[in-house]
């Protein structure tokens, strides 16, 4: 009896019940209620973000919005070239862009409008106008990684044919797509590779690792992060995760690498990879990252999964920033026929068999500055 009672409390702690319904999932119910700037800003909290880091603030001024790199919410080691943080800061801008047009605003993006040595990434300056109808900006309260398996089902041609143009629209931005079998069964088998070194990196393992939040009390207490609800598990697993004593890290990486070769990687229909000038280069960062937040709004009115996985990129900037041969740069590189400096933001898509949940989110009044 006693036992029993333990997984009670820890089912009841962590959320059994409860995915998704608490006060740290509270913005994905309510943006729509927020009016003026602010809901221009409450559209941004929503986008992706490397490991759901929402590395952002938002200094809001009458007529503008300041959009700033927030330090303390980057991943120094996994992220080492800080690709995933400038691009999260761009998947902001591409909600807000949405947003303020369906508000009744046209806003004008100045990327580093004070130079790179200043927090202020982007500046959206807002001018007042008629609201327009944006099927993207319905689709932001809607808009999750899915990271379940997806169904055995082709995505047809003319549909990533839209995706890619739509990511095209974004400067300087293209977007390759692996859809034949043996183009994905060698990405898979990159991507895999990757996964396993960096849960063999004990560094890197240990900063990646850092933004898991498992107990609900954690998710409560930071809103940021991954969670066991974001994962799209099957009912029982993630009944299970909650109930059972938290893994170790170690244990962790185990379930990951064997996740990604097992049911994530072979199931992807097709993977795309967002292609830029040069991948280290901030605006070029930031600008692939509107294009991956716009195809994936797009994805989600389509009934599309998306999951970004950047395993190997992650694991070029390693060697590169320890000095050391890059394992992964040359064979990404033949695979997707382009420069590997090119080569900013991988995922996969496809018919997910489960709906993904959303992700803990700051509250917005905590992410606001204002003049």
């Amino acid at each position: 009896m006693a036992g029993s009672g333990a997984v009670g409390v820890r089912a009841g702690t962590n959320g059994v019940w409860g995915a998704g319904t608490r006060d740290s999932h509270e913005l994905w119910r309510s943006w729509k209620d927020e009016t003026g700037v602010r809901g221009v800003v409450a559209a941004g909290v929503l986008a992706a973000s490397p490991h759901n880091t929402q590395p952002w603030l938002f200094d809001v001024r009458p007529s503008s919005i300041d959009v700033l790199s927030e330090p303390s919410r980057r991943i120094p080691i996994t992220d080492a070239s800080l690709r995933e943080h400038y691009s999260g800061l761009g998947c902001a801008v591409e909600n807000m862009v949405r947003a303020a047009g369906a508000l009744g605003f046209t806003a004008t993006v100045r990327v580093v409008p004070e130079g790179t040595d200043s927090p202020v990434v982007a500046r959206l300056e807002l001018e007042s106008g008629p609201a327009r109808a944006d099927p993207l900006y319905e689709a932001i309260g809607d808009r999750h990684t899915n990271r379940g398996p997806y169904q055995n089902r082709e995505v047809p041609e003319a549909q990533l044919s839209r995706l890619e143009e739509l990511a095209r629209a974004h400067e300087g931005v293209g977007l390759r797509w692996l859809t034949s079998r043996a183009e994905r069964d060698e990405m898979s088998y990159l991507i895999v590779e990757a996964t396993q070194a960096i849960t063999d990196d004990e560094e890197q393992s240990r900063d990646s690792a850092s933004w898991f939040r498992t107990p609900r009390s954690d998710v409560d207490h930071h809103r940021d992060g991954i969670t066991l609800d974001a994962q799209a598990l099957d009912s029982f697993t993630l009944a299970m995760a909650k109930i059972l004593p938290e893994q170790s890290r170690q244990a962790a990486d185990r379930f990951w690498v064997e996740r990604t070769r097992s049911e994530q990687c072979p199931t992807a229909a097709a993977y795309g990879v967002i292609t830029v000038g040069d991948a280290a280069a901030l605006q070029d960062q930031f600008n692939g990252g509107r294009a991956l937040q716009a195809v994936h709004l797009a994805a989600t009115r389509a009934e599309l999964g998306l999951h970004p996985m950047n395993q190997i990129t992650e694991r070029i900037d390693r060697d590169h920033a320890l000095g050391q041969p890059d394992q992964f740069g040359s064979r990404y590189a033949d695979l997707l026929g382009a420069e590997a400096k090119t080569l900013l933001l991988a995922f996969r898509v496809g018919y997910p068999e489960r709906a993904a949940m959303p992700s803990p989110r700051l509250r917005l009044d905590d992410v606001l500055t204002s003049h």
